[in-house]
């Protein structure tokens, strides 16, 4: 069920830290035909299935890479190397974005960056 207040569906939109189903973005992708859906380390950890899964539905030209700094350390970076998230480490999400798309790492990335340009008109 979509929200009751009229948001006009050519609103360009980010869904931030993006971590649920598929089920759940799908009718707002369909609505929204300019929403962008981010997507952080979170995808690294071996209990994000359901947003893996959600990951290898969505477009790669709608998805956008976040580090939700200072949350989120990717699963292959221990503590005792770094404490705190950062974008640094934003490329663990994009290889693992690439492993679940079945994408090579320099298209995805490339891609990744179109769209945040486009996004955010940078």
């Amino acid at each position: 069920m979509l929200c009751p207040i009229a948001v006009p569906h050519c609103y360009v939109l980010h869904w931030h830290c993006f971590t649920g189903s598929y089920p759940v973005i799908e009718p707002l992708l369909r609505h929204f035909p300019n929403m962008s859906v981010g997507f952080t380390a979170v995808l690294t950890y071996s209990s994000a299935w359901e947003a893996r899964e959600a990951l290898r539905h969505i477009p790669l030209e709608r998805i956008i890479v976040e580090t939700d700094a200072p949350y989120f350390l990717p699963r292959q970076v221990p503590r005792s190397l770094c404490q705190y998230a950062h974008p640094g480490l934003a490329l663990h999400t994009v290889r693992e974005i690439a492993r679940v798309k079945a994408q090579p790492l320099s298209h995805t990335l490339a891609t990744l960056r179109e769209n945040t340009s486009r996004l955010y008109n940078l």
